[in-house]
């Protein structure tokens, strides 16, 4: 027999069929049975839903983000575009959104966009920069996701800032090479005041991350926005990257996972040396 807890004060004795979830229940004031059933979600939908991590990087990789040189996101090559870009308060050459790429089209750390803004990205037409080479930590993050990917850059968002929900084009560009999703993975503590603000089909919400989490959401899909209302910087890796499998099993964890960047670094120079 199982007691269940209704209203803090009416106890209903149950009787539970595990393999259907079904309750049959004889309730006090009905004084009758009736069925019930708990309803079992399904979770992250990789197309249209958002993933707040379980996982949290642990670390101090603040050294690595100061020796990184920032500079503005620059215009795409689609003038239509970089008017949109106005309209939402994301001007390519806006000194309050900065940027520094990890992996570009060109190899440099100043590219951010794309030679062809209606292209598909093709993760084989991009490479390493040198802030990933000089960046052990940090470059450490972004290879702890098992998934091909594309553009990797941190996004700088200043003090006081606010970039409106949106949402992008990079499935509807093409999905030759996969679907395409973005990771974004906090990197600085921001207590009480920066916010991942989302809105889907059915649901808004605004996340307020911990240092080292991270998000998954289709760009095209899910309306995605950011405000900074501290008076520090916000530093995110912001990561396109094609869906996997392995991105698919990231969901399901019972209790929260950390992830100590030392020991992956450790690991890999172990695997290097090897």
């Amino acid at each position: 027999m199982l007691t269940l807890e209704y209203d803090q004060s009416i106890h209903l004795q149950s009787q539970v069929n595990e393999q259907t979830n079904k309750y049959n229940i004889r309730h006090p004031r009905r004084n009758k049975m009736s069925s019930y059933v708990y309803y079992n979600p399904n979770g992250y939908n990789p197309g249209t839903g958002i993933y707040a991590s379980s996982q949290i990087f642990t670390g101090n990789w603040e050294n690595e983000l100061e020796a990184l040189n920032f500079t503005p996101k620059g215009k795409t090559t689609d003038e239509h575009v970089n008017a949109a870009d106005v309209d939402k308060h994301f001007d390519g050459e806006d000194v309050r959104y900065l940027f520094n790429s990890f992996k570009s089209e060109d190899g440099l750390s100043t590219t951010t966009e794309i030679a062809d803004f209606w292209e598909e990205e093709n993760p084989a037409n991009f490479s390493y920069t040198n802030s990933y080479y000089n960046s052990p930590k940090l470059a450490a993050i972004i290879d702890w996701f098992q998934c091909e990917k594309t553009r990797c850059r941190i996004f700088q968002q200043q003090p006081h800032t606010t970039l409106d929900i949106h949402t992008d084009f990079d499935n509807q560009r093409g999905n030759e090479h996969g679907e395409t999703l973005r990771i974004f993975v906090q990197l600085n503590d921001m207590p009480g005041g920066a916010w991942f603000r989302f809105k889907t089909e059915d649901t808004e919400v605004s996340i307020n991350l911990q240092k080292g989490q991270f998000l998954i959401f289709n760009p095209d899909y899910t309306g995605h926005g950011t405000e900074n209302i501290t008076d520090i910087p916000r530093n995110t890796f912001m990561l396109v990257v094609k869906r996997n499998e392995w991105i698919d099993n990231l969901v399901g964890d019972k209790n929260m996972k950390f992830i100590d960047i030392n020991e992956v670094v450790a690991n890999q120079n172990e695997v290097i040396a090897a």
